[in-house]
């Protein structure tokens, strides 16, 4: 699919606004002295009767040439293109990940023993928002034709990214997201669920699905996870609900011990409700799971795919400049000897 012709350096077609300049100075000054005598003579009537020459009205020829060429190497130094986007027609799925990032992410779902372990070792335990994101990234560099936006969530919900095949920008964007980018007091899976629809309703896939990825309960937002889910319902969009994490009391990172500097980790107990997400997967047609660790998260998410029929999407997986300036410079290179060689030859000036 071949696009218009557009310049990869636009402001270098101000330097056409020159061109006329040099030309002013050029050709007013020899156009004024034209007028005027060279030599007294006092028979001006037989010069009159002189036929002008060929030579002496294409005498400008040569400068106009070169102002000619002047003009094509600006455009030239302005780099026209025109682009050429490559459209092939895929089967794959529209998929929005919405990504819980609330403070409550940070859970660490081992024992005590389990955690001892771990430290003693000299590692860092894994909490959940980081096993979630291992896993995705995992996940998504095992696809290859589905397309995937991504909404992250806490006190609100956010866009990272809308629809693309673009694997590369998913797997930078999730490698860069720390769970203190968002305002995490807080849970708003309506909000998440919202904005994942709206970035699907225009979607021409057959298959059009919202992976849910969290571990509590709703806590804030303006838009209940009920409504957003009757209107994913309405527009035919399947959400699959995974919570991560096990239920009860999980393990937390908290302040520092004085003298030896290790993290003290603080037992919580966190507001979960898998009712809530089972009746989100029965209202819009999907399914709801349970993760209580990276292994089941990527069992469940490749359940959920692998139960779809492929639908054919187009996007345009490869994009190629085509640079215009080569012609431009070649005319110019042409315009200025032959330019060069008139001067030295037909219109060649003798003192």
């Amino acid at each position: 699919m071949l696009s218009g012709v557009h310049f990869a350096h636009p402001w270098a077609l101000a330097l056409l606004g020159l061109l006329p300049i040099w030309f002013a100075l050029r050709f007013v000054p020899r156009m004024a002295a034209g007028r005027k005598a060279s030599l007294i003579f006092s028979r001006v009537d037989l010069l009159g009767a002189q036929r002008t020459t060929w030579r002496a009205r294409l005498e400008p020829l040569p400068d106009l040439l070169i102002l000619i060429a002047a003009g094509l190497c600006v455009v030239a130094l302005s780099r026209p293109q025109t682009v050429v986007a490559e459209e092939v027609e895929v089967e794959g799925i529209d998929i929005y990940l919405a990504l819980d990032m609330s403070g409550s992410m940070r859970g660490i779902d081992m024992t005590r023993a389990e955690l001892n372990t771990v430290v003693s070792s000299g590692r860092s335990p894994i909490n959940r928002f980081e096993y979630a994101v291992s896993t995705l990234k995992e996940f998504i560099g095992s696809r290859a034709y589905d397309r995937m936006g991504m909404v992250v969530f806490a006190r609100d919900a956010y866009l990272q990214f809308p629809l693309t095949l673009d694997y590369n920008t998913i797997l930078n964007t999730l490698d860069r997201l720390r769970l203190d980018d968002i305002d995490g007091a807080g849970t708003a899976i309506g909000n998440a669920l919202g904005r994942s629809i709206a970035g699907l309703v225009d979607s021409e896939a057959s298959t059009r699905i919202v992976i849910l990825i969290t571990d509590g309960d709703r806590r804030g937002g303006n838009i209940s996870p009920r409504q957003a889910a009757d209107i994913a319902k309405k527009e035919g969009i399947k959400v699959f609900p995974i919570l991560v994490g096990k239920e009860g009391v999980t393990l937390e990172p908290g302040s520092r011990e004085l003298f030896t500097g290790r993290v003290r980790y603080v037992e919580r107990e966190l507001p979960v409700n898998p009712a809530l997400l089972e009746e989100i997967a029965k209202t819009t047609g999907g399914s709801y799971y349970r993760a209580t660790d990276a292994k089941a998260l990527r069992e469940g998410l490749h359940r959920i795919l692998d139960t779809f029929e492929r639908s054919r999407v187009k996007d345009a997986t490869n994009v190629e400049y085509r640079e215009l300036y080569h012609p431009l410079l070649v005319w110019a290179i042409g315009l200025l000897a032959l330019a060069l060689a008139l001067r030295s030859t037909l219109f060649r000036s003798f003192p």
